[in-house]
């Protein structure tokens, strides 16, 4: 992921502090006092742990006393174990960090260095003219197929965002009723990966209304375009599979202890397509909605990556859409589908 920028709760963009092993809550202002309101999009707390391969954890118990300071009683047994297997596994970790941008630098480097050379000495073939001249041709050649590895790299991190935002459905689904949005986003300071874990304040009870009355809608009217793109949401999953072997038609004959799979055979597994947002009450599908668009929603905002609009529904900010205004225009409407290209 790019470098992201830290946000106050004011939703103002500021430099980064110096990253500490392991990790480090981030307050981002004062609590309020008691006749302080809180605002859509506000930054509550930051969780920060250095992407290492050292098994590591978030401290969600720290987590949870700065969100009482601001009066948000969110215990983390509702969520820590769906935020840690989300993010925390070695798999995903992994994952992560060899899309990270300095293993993704370090790859353009290497391979423009072994992609100039070989250009260059095969080039000694031929005759080019000057030295100069040639030189400079092989430096045009090696610096565009770079350029083209480096647009690949960042379309396959799109996809890494992507993934690791679908991964915090789970979690944010648990969040919604305490009105809080979990994000993550992946910075590097020095040559180090940093996971960063959002939490912001969100009363997205209007939201839900507001998409409820819009999938009704469509429904009746678009139903077409509402199964395109709900269809589009959806996840491989492999499942196991115990092969069922014809036994021998005598039972005496069958073998008491079942048969173990040989070193050499792999183990079955079933593919299966499971929709993010099934078939239910427009009420329910409006909050799978936003559970399932709110880990991207939060990595947009706290980056200041969320297409401007001209005016907002749920936030104070005018230029700062909300979670429906983004589910609206960007997936259920019929144009391009943002969160699928990012």
């Amino acid at each position: 992921m790019a470098s992201e920028p830290q946000m106050d709760a004011g939703g103002v963009a500021g430099p980064l502090p110096i990253s500490s092993p392991g990790w480090s809550t981030l307050p981002q202002a004062t609590p309020p006092g008691w006749r302080q309101e809180m605002h859509n999009g506000q930054v509550l707390t930051v969780l920060r742990i250095d992407n290492t391969c050292a098994p590591m954890s978030f401290d969600l118990g720290a987590a949870e006393e700065q969100l009482q300071t601001w009066g948000i009683q969110v215990p983390a047994e509702q969520y820590r174990s769906l935020a840690e297997s989300a993010l925390l596994e070695p798999q995903v970790r992994r994952y992560i960090i060899y899309n990270s941008r300095p293993v993704r630098l370090a790859l353009a480097v290497v391979f423009y260095m072994v992609l100039w050379a070989n250009i260059y000495s095969t080039s000694q073939m031929f005759s080019l003219g000057s030295q100069w001249a040639g030189v400079l041709l092989v430096t045009l050649a090696a610096v565009s197929l770079t350029l083209t590895l480096v647009l690949v790299f960042e379309r396959q991190q799109r996809k890494v965002n992507t993934n690791t935002d679908l991964r915090l459905t789970a979690t944010n689904e648990a969040l919604l009723r305490h009105r809080v949005l979990l994000g993550v986003t992946d910075t590097v300071e020095g040559c180090q990966s940093v996971i960063q874990l959002w939490f912001i304040y969100f009363d997205l009870e209007n939201c839900v209304q507001f998409l409820s009355d819009h999938v009704r809608e469509m429904k009746r009217s678009q139903e077409s375009i509402l199964r395109t793109r709900l269809n589009q949401l959806c996840v491989v999953m492999e499942t196991g599979v115990n092969p069922v072997e014809e036994g021998p038609g005598d039972l005496e004959d069958a073998p008491l202890l079942p048969r173990t799979p040989g070193p050499q055979e792999s183990p079955v597994t079933q593919t299966e397509i499971q929709q993010l947002i099934p078939e239910a009450e427009p009420e329910e599908m409006a909050r799978q909605l936003l559970a399932v668009f709110g880990g991207y929603y939060t990595r947009l905002l706290v980056t200041s990556q969320l297409p401007q609009a001209a005016g907002t529904r749920h936030t104070d900010s005018p230029r700062v859409p909300c979670p429906c205004q983004l589910i609206e225009a960007h997936f259920l409407g019929t144009g391009c589908c943002l969160f699928l290209a990012r």
